[in-house]
C-alpha cells in the first residue's frame, strides 16, 4: 500500500511517501504561488500509484475546497481534493495542518502516550491544535487551535498585530494579534540569521523580545487549558535549542502556578510532522 502525506505551508511544501510500510526522505519545496502550479507540483512529487493522500493546509476547508486560508488566498474556493484526486487517481483528505501535525505527535512524537496536549506550530503564521482525552480537537467549524487569534499584549506598549499595527500579509484579513507579533513573519525574515548568532553565543536582543511575545501565548495557553504538555512545531520547533531556556525563562513569569508546570518542548518530529500526520490521516482514514 502506498500513503502520500502532503504539509502546504505558507512559504514551503513538504510531501512523505510511504510503500508498503516504508517511508523515504520528506521532500522539500518552495511553495508555489498560484493553483495551477501547486496542483502540479503536488502531482508531480506524490507520484501515481497513491492508495489515499492527505493534505495539509494552513487554513480551514470543507468539502473538499479550501475555505480560510489567509497566507494563501488564491487557494480558497478551488476545488482542491477533486482537482488532485483526478491528478493522482486516489481519493485526497485535507486537514488543518495544525491538527495534523498535533496528530503526528501524539502518535509518534513529543506528545505520544499523552491524553491532552497543546500544539502551538509556529511558521510564516501561528496556528495549532488540542488534544482532548486522546483526541484532536478539530471544533465545530474546523478551525481549533487557531492560536493566532489570541491577543497578543506586551510589557511596554499595546497589543502586536492587528489592522491597526500591520501583521503578515494574509490577503486583507486581520489574523490576529498573536500571529502578528509571534509568527516567523514577525522577525522580518531575520529568523536563521538570529538563531544562528545566538548558536555562535551571541544573543540577539531582537531574539529574546520575540521569545518574550512568543512566551506570552504559551503561558496563556498552559494556564488556562492546563495539558500535560505543550508541543512547539511549525518551523521554529528546529529552534528550539536556542528558544526553549528563553521561553521558559519568560514563561516562568508570565504563567499561572499550574501553568508553569506545564512543560513546553519541541515537536519530536520538527519541521516534518505536518507531512507525517497528513500521510497518517491518510492512511488511518476520516476517523483519525
Amino acid at each position: 500500500m502506498r500513503y502520500v502525506g502532503v504539509d502546504v505551508g505558507g512559504t514551503l511544501l513538504r510531501v512523505l511517501v510511504e510503500s508498503d510500510g516504508v517511508r523515504g526522505a520528506v521532500a522539500r519545496h518552495t511553495v508555489p504561488r498560484s493553483y495551477d502550479e501547486l496542483v502540479g507540483l503536488v502531482a508531480e512529487l506524490a507520484g501515481p500509484g497513491a492508495h489515499t493522500v492527505g493534505v495539509g493546509l494552513p487554513g480551514t476547508s470543507a468539502g473538499g475546497s479550501p475555505v480560510f486560508v489567509p497566507a494563501l488566498p488564491w487557494l480558497q474556493g478551488r476545488p482542491l481534493a477533486d482537482d488532485l484526486a483526478e491528478r493522482l487517481g486516489a481519493p485526497v483528505r485535507l486537514g488543518l495542518d495544525g491538527h495534523l501535525t498535533l496528530l503526528a505527535e501524539s502518535v509518534e512524537g513529543a506528545a505520544k502516550g499523552r491524553r491532552s496536549a497543546v500544539l502551538v506550530a509556529v511558521g510564516t503564521g501561528i496556528g495549532g491544535a488540542l488534544l482532548v482525552d486522546g483526541r484532536i480537537w478539530r471544533g465545530a467549524h474546523g478551525s481549533a487551535g487557531s492560536w493566532g487569534w489570541l491577543p497578543a499584549g506586551s510589557d511596554t506598549g499595546p497589543d502586536t498585530g492587528g489592522p491597526d499595527t500591520g501583521g503578515p500579509d494574509t490577503g486583507g484579513f486581520d489574523t490576529g494579534g498573536f500571529e502578528g507579533a509571534a509568527s516567523g513573519a514577525a522577525l522580518g525574515g531575520r529568523g536563521p540569521e538570529l538563531v544562528a548568532a545566538a548558536r555562535a553565543g551571541r544573543m540577539p536582543p531582537e531574539l529574546d523580545a520575540y521569545a518574550r511575545r512568543l512566551a506570552r501565548g504559551i503561558a496563556a495557553l498552559a494556564s488556562t487549558l492546563d495539558p500535560e504538555v505543550v508541543v512547539v512545531g511549525g518551523g521554529m520547533a528546529d529552534a528550539m535549542d536556542v528558544l526553549g531556556p528563553m521561553l521558559a525563562v519568560h514563561i516562568e513569569r508570565l504563567a499561572s502556578p499550574d501553568g508553569r508546570r506545564v512543560p513546553v518542548v519541541a515537536a519530536g518530529l520538527g519541521s516534518s510532522a505536518g507531512a507525517v500526520g497528513a500521510l497518517l490521516a491518510a492512511r488511518i482514514g476520516e476517523d483519525w
